[in-house]
């Protein structure tokens, strides 16, 4: 499937001159987006600067330092940032906490869309991200705003200038390089050009709400990677059916082979374990982007009843959802942890993904399926929506959960924030309020502990019928 509507997500890099750390942001970014499949049509990182000379040629310390790194250094000319960029760019990334705020106060617009390389990468690092890019700017807004985090790296002093200088470059390849991955995971996808015969690889077949999506695995471990594939994806794997998205997933130790796979668009690792965790994002993704304007989906878990009625527990990203569905899915039907689809009706589409459990060693996530945790399965048949609770954990609380209604346009705001490619729903918000509506309204539940919000389940239950 196509980018939406064609257009690349557009990133800007921005500093005050245009000609040092912002040109070795966008020339390493591009680097390893291009390394793994990640063309300008899907992808485009340029650069430009608060006061930056049209023309103006890029330093000679960046260009020492992109060089190092292993990127280009071709056709630069520096960039005076302009209203018509700001207005085109989905996210920024600002050199320093100074240059970011100065940024903001002349383009009030990037509000909101606007970090520093050093929040770009604390943030991405410590977060874990499943959705489509165009969301990822809202996602860290939100995230920051719950954290205090450094506008800057710990650098040499100025007056070491080049030792600053390959100290910035080392950090910049690095977060940039980590970033890579994840966004080809969860870029739109275009066309993975093959390679080999079909006795070289093994396909499975996985239902992400309603959209069937062929996972292809390649490499020298793929029997190892489909083996685990298909423990970690058991109860989303189905027999058969045609394909309507494709995720392409290698895994091998040879770096010139996982290189040239990349340059497929093949998502490429050198161990299974990783490529587990980016394979998640990506099925998902790409389900989600199959499914734009003809299902509600909601960054929320979901918990079923023996009757078949679900429960969305509606919260941010790495706020908690997967920590409750353990805790509530041994008890309950586990419909997902993550993406809760709502088609009409109130149907809700269920998505048992693998859970995603950090082990604390590995800036990776761990992938568990739910059969490996003892969750309980949904029942049979129709599943449908009866309460959405916006959940916040705050062990200020106590083991009391604290519970209270919201009114429609007060809940609304919130749950807008909560809802992938809210502008592309029919009707947009009258949608939403109509959802709402149709199960009773929204609670907010504040608790300290996943545990404590089972004696509330039974009357979580009984909302819509």
């Amino acid at each position: 499937m196509p980018w939406e509507s064609g257009i690349a997500f557009r990133v800007l890099i921005v500093d005050a001159t245009n000609t040092g750390r912002s040109v070795v942001g966008e020339r390493l970014l591009r680097k390893h987006l291009w390394a793994r499949g990640v063309g300008a049509d899907r992808i485009r990182i340029t650069s430009a600067g608060l006061n930056a000379e049209d023309g103006a040629a890029m330093q000679d310390l960046a260009r020492e330092v992109i060089l190092e790194q292993g990127g280009s250094v071709q056709g630069f000319r520096a960039r005076s940032l302009s209203d018509a960029m700001v207005e085109s760019t989905d996210l920024f990334v600002v050199g320093t906490g100074i240059e970011r705020d100065e940024l903001v106060r002349r383009h009030p617009r990037a509000l909101g869309r606007s970090f520093t390389m050093s929040e770009f990468a604390h943030l991405y690092d410590g977060l874990s991200m499943i959705a489509p890019l165009r969301e990822h700017a809202a996602i860290l807004e939100r995230t920051r705003r719950r954290h205090d985090l450094p506008s800057d790296w710990e650098l040499p002093p100025w007056e070491r200038l080049e030792d600053r200088a390959h100290a910035v470059g080392e950090r910049i390849n690095e977060a940039t390089m980590w970033i890579a991955d994840l966004w080809a995971a969860m870029a739109p996808p275009h066309q993975v050009v093959a390679s080999g015969s079909d006795g070289d690889s093994a396909t499975c077949l996985v239902d992400a709400f309603g959209v069937t999506v062929a996972v292809h695995c390649e490499g020298s471990e793929r029997e190892a990677l489909a083996a685990a594939g298909h423990r970690a994806w058991g109860r989303c794997v189905i027999p058969d059916g045609e394909p309507e998205a494709r995720v392409d997933v290698m895994v091998d130790r040879d770096p010139e082979v996982l290189a040239e796979a990349r340059s497929r668009g093949v998502l490429a690792y050198p161990d299974v374990e990783r490529a587990l965790h980016y394979l998640s994002s990506a099925v998902t993704v790409r389900a989600i982007e199959q499914r734009v304007g003809s299902l509600v989906m909601l960054h929320a878990a979901g918990l079923a009843s023996p009757d078949g009625d679900v429960v969305g527990f509606i919260a941010p990203s790495g706020t908690g959802k997967t920590t409750l569905s353990r805790t509530l899915g041994a008890h309950y039907g586990y419909v997902t942890d993550e993406t809760l689809a709502i088609d009409v009706g109130r149907t809700v589409l269920p998505y048992p993904k693998p859970l995603s459990v950090l082990d604390g060693t590995s800036p990776t996530k761990e992938q568990w399926g739910p059969e490996s945790l003892d969750l309980m399965s949904p029942p049979s048949g129709r599943l449908r929506l009866v309460r959405l609770a916006l959940v916040e954990r705050d062990a200020s609380v106590g083991s009391d959960p604290v519970v209270e209604e919201l009114p429609l346009l007060h809940g609304l705001a919130h749950l807008a924030e909560q809802v992938s490619y809210l502008s592309r729903l029919p009707q947009k918000l009258h949608t939403l309020a109509d959802l709402v509506e149709s199960i009773g309204g929204l609670v907010r539940i504040r608790y300290a502990e996943s545990r404590d919000l089972l004696p509330l389940m039974p009357t979580l239950f009984e909302g819509a019928r």
